[in-house]
């Protein structure tokens, strides 16, 4: 087992660094990069003590490097899905709010969006998992624990820090637009003004 977790290690640097060129962000890169390894030794560990149904006690890992890099790659797909999810159903539920919305309405929204999933993105991948399973998919709190091998409680205190991380945006930017629309309520004043003493 110890030259197991020696060649993991190894590789773990070469990952990291494959998934940093690829990824473009060394931050998300390295959160991939250590789930990779917790997997891939989880799995070990299980093999180990023979507690997978369907393999016996003694097989082993033919290459701990490609399980690794296949592990991060499917990672990598997995967060993109719920990506992809996650704005999908940000859309849809804009598109059922309202049937004709404003231009202004639309600008305001589609600025919204950007920033709540520009938030999203910058969770740490663990984060993000439980509040897309959470708030897009419906999972409970018991099901998300299960699914992701975590306690309850883990579970909940994710969902405590991607909500705060999402409505300090969401904060920031109804701050943001009350500005605008105040700047343009006193141009439109300034405006009127102007025309009323130009007659």
């Amino acid at each position: 087992m110890r030259d197991l977790i020696q060649e993991l290690v190894v590789h773990y640097g070469d990952l990291r660094r494959q998934l940093t060129r690829d990824l473009r962000d060394p931050h998300y890169a390295a959160d991939i990069a250590q789930s990779s390894f917790e997997r891939v030794y989880v799995h070990a560990m299980g093999l180990r003590s023979g507690r997978q149904a369907k393999t016996p006690p003694n097989a082993g890992i033919e290459s701990p490097r490609a399980l690794l890099f296949r592990v991060a790659r499917n990672l990598c797909i997995d967060d993109a899905r719920k990506r992809k999810t996650a704005q999908e159903w940000t859309r849809q539920q804009m598109v059922l709010q309202h049937s004709a919305p404003s231009s202004e309405y639309l600008a305001a929204q589609s600025q919204i969006l950007n920033r709540v999933v520009g938030v999203l993105e910058g969770l740490p991948p663990r984060r993000r998992e439980v509040f897309i399973l959470f708030r897009a998919h419906g999972y409970t709190r018991a099901e998300i624990a299960e699914q992701l091998n975590i306690t309850e409680m883990a579970v909940a205190k994710h969902m405590v820090r991607a909500t705060l991380d999402c409505s300090r945006v969401l904060a920031q930017l109804r701050l943001e637009l009350l500005e605008d629309q105040s700047m343009a309520s006193a141009m439109d004043f300034d405006n009127s003004t102007l025309s009323d003493d130009a007659f």
